[in-house]
């Protein structure tokens, strides 16, 4: 396709399409009738308390309101997730900055933050099973890395203020309403960790870093537990060096990553600070970027990761091995926080292969090592460890001992791959995950016609067939809402590249409305959003405890075990609804799919109404605690705990801790 295909007064036409459809799709009465006016008014409050408090000190200042919106968003985080949370989390990225300046001398400081953070998890991924892991290695690692590099820091960080005061006075209004949106979806950092997956997984790593100083993974309690790990060990790291979880900032870094990127890559395209500052304001306001910066899932790491990455191969052809070395760092980050993401980063990785001349035989070699040393470690200790290098999937294929003969697609997402998709995922949430209608955003409607355009523009025209895949790919096996995130991120910013050029008048428009309404449907990315949780955590003013009684009081029971139990007994989760057991680390048991053996085991047992069998079950885990919901105890269950004598130690809301006598 090309400009003698789709004339230029086409254009505006094909591009209005988009939104044309939109406002069809807006009279869809499921997607109002699930619309939670609660979360969006508290998003409007906040908005306007950021608007006020910045516009004010701006007048009594001589600071930029742009920076001081940045500033009323970190002083809001220290409140929330802890002042020792965020200052590990600084330390570690001053930490990141200092190796990444190594790596991509003369990049910009996000990118360098990112290529930094990158090596550190690539190389801690081949040492999480050597007994290294204490608060004080990582500080003084940390502090020493600032030291020796103390000048090259220096710079980095002048030459960021330097882009940052260009950027902002290029475009001082739209900068503000930029770093307004993605403080709104940085209030999703707020809460402590209470997603299902995080509470279940991903809390593992950093806990056993921290309580045991090593990382011991075992497939038989946790089918998941040598899955890509990159972004867990970024988590872990802030956590062990203060004793304090430390997702909240992490995730705000990732965002401020993701942002920076956005940004350049507009930029880039040959967009204006104006544009470029709205397609930021437009990637931050998408529900799931708030649902995403809630959690430890890894869309939203590879999201910003996607973005340098394209930032970099859409550059002018570069040849060079520096340049190789950074598509290397920036492929092998994407390997090892996911399988998915590794998928991604092939599509990207052959475009440069194609746009960019090849390093000669023996360069090509030392870069290809570099990658394959910082992405490898979990595929490699998977392998030797279950004989899956990527446990629990494709194991039809490999035949892993520790899961079931098949290639694990979940079959609740099976709604159909067809070119209907991007208006049901729009409009039909709920089917594509645990969301609600509009969970998705509505950009993948409302640009549609802009993306097309873009195929018409030749510089855009290979990146926007490079995020049509990223999109799609994904799609085709599971129909799972999350796993198209990086994909949409990607396809923001070219499409409005393309809306501008032939739009720009119009463009500003679109871009915020299309803002207000993604906001307006945040909460329907998430559940707990739609349940108070904000409120909640605003109310408990950075104490967890509190919030977790309202959604995951087990929580607050391991830490009291953690506290109070000796750590050779283990603890068993019995409820299959809340398997929260992963912050216990190895003493952490639950009987369900992530143990597909222990799982067994406790089905078997069930169908002993005498409860024995659970009695030889629980000495056979050497079980000492238990962690139930009395609701979901079974007959065989409740037996087996009166023969064991179990005695009754604490409840919090519907969760029960029980210790069995020593």
């Amino acid at each position: 396709m090309d400009a003698r295909v789709l004339s230029r007064h086409a254009r505006p036409a094909v591009i209005w399409l988009g939104p044309a459809l939109l406002l069809a799709g807006l009279a869809n009465r499921e997607l109002w009738g699930q619309w939670h006016s609660g979360r969006a008014g508290e998003l409007l409050v906040i908005a306007l308390l950021a608007f006020a408090t910045c516009r004010f000190l701006a007048s009594r200042t001589k600071v930029a309101e742009a920076s001081l919106q940045v500033l009323f968003w970190v002083v809001l985080l220290v409140v929330f997730a802890g002042p020792a949370a965020v200052f590990a989390t600084v330390l570690f990225l001053l930490a990141c900055l200092a190796v990444g300046s190594m790596a991509c001398p003369r990049a910009p400081a996000a990118l360098q933050g990112l290529a930094g953070a990158i090596v550190v998890a690539g190389v801690m991924g081949w040492l999480l099973q050597v007994p290294i892991h204490h608060a004080a290695v990582y500080i003084f690692a940390c502090a020493a890395l600032v030291a020796l590099r103390r000048h090259a820091l220096a710079g980095t960080l002048r030459a960021a203020k330097s882009q940052w005061d260009e950027a902002v006075s290029a475009s001082p209004r739209w900068a503000v309403f930029a770093l307004v949106v993605l403080g709104l979806a940085s209030t999703g950092s707020w809460p402590p960790t209470l997603q299902f997956d995080d509470l279940a997984y991903h809390l593992g790593l950093p806990w056993q870093l921290q309580t045991e100083g090593v990382y011991r993974p075992d497939p038989r309690l946790q089918v998941w537990a040598l899955a890509p790990w990159a972004t867990d060990i970024l988590h872990a790291i802030p956590q062990l060096m203060m004793g304090r979880e430390a997702r909240g900032p992490v995730n705000l870094a990732w965002l401020a990553v993701l942002g920076c990127g956005v940004w350049q890559l507009c930029r880039q395209l040959g967009a204006t600070a104006s544009l470029a500052w709205l397609s930021v304001a437009l990637v931050a306001s998408l529900p799931l970027t708030a649902a995403l910066a809630g959690g430890m899932h890894t869309e939203l790491p590879t999201a910003a990761t996607l973005v340098w990455l394209a930032l970099a191969v859409s550059a002018p052809p570069s040849g060079g091995t520096r340049f190789w070395v950074r598509i290397a760092i920036l492929v092998a980050g994407l390997v090892a926080m996911k399988t998915l993401a590794a998928v991604m980063a092939a599509v990207l990785l052959a475009w440069a292969l194609l746009r960019h001349p090849w390093p000669r035989p023996g360069r090509l070699l030392w870069v290809l090592g570099i990658g394959l040393a910082l992405a490898a470690s979990s595929y490699a200790f998977a392998y030797l460890m279950t004989g899956n290098p990527v446990l629990p999937l494709f194991n039809a294929w490999f035949g892993s001992p520790y899961f079931a003969l098949s290639n694990t697609l979940d079959l609740r997402w099976q709604a159909g791959f067809n070119a209907a998709l991007p208006w049901d995922l729009t409009f039909h949430t709920h089917r594509y995950g645990e969301l609600f209608a509009g969970g998705a955003g509505f950009v993948l409607v409302a640009l549609a016609g802009a993306w097309l355009v873009s195929l018409v523009h030749r510089d855009l025209r290979a990146l926007a067939v490079v995020a049509g895949l990223v999109l799609v790919i994904p799609l085709v096996p599971v129909q799972y809402l999350r796993y198209a995130y990086p994909g949409i991120v990607l396809l923001v910013p070219v499409a409005m590249v393309a809306a501008g050029r032939s739009l720009p008048s119009s463009v500003a428009g679109l871009a915020v409305a299309l803002c207000v309404l993604n906001l307006a449907f945040q909460a329907n990315s998430q559940w707990m959003l739609r349940t108070g949780l904000l409120k909640q955590t605003v109310l408990a003013l950075g104490q967890d405890a509190p919030v977790f009684a309202g959604y995951a009081p087990e929580r607050s029971l391991a830490a009291l075990i953690r506290e109070q139990s000796p750590a050779a007994r283990n603890v068993l989760f019995l409820s299959a609804d809340q398997p929260w057991f992963a912050e216990l680390g190895q003493r952490g048991r639950s009987p369900t799919w992530y143990a597909p053996g222990l799982q067994a085991a406790a089905q078997a047992a069930n169908r002993d109404a005498s409860g024995q069998a659970w009695v030889r079950l629980i000495a056979q885990e050497r079980v000492g605690e238990i962690v139930l919901r009395r609701s979901q105890v079974g007959d065989a269950q409740l037996r087996a705990l009166q023969a064991l004598q179990a005695r009754h130690r604490a409840t919090l809301g519907d969760a029960e801790w029980w210790s069995l006598p020593e």
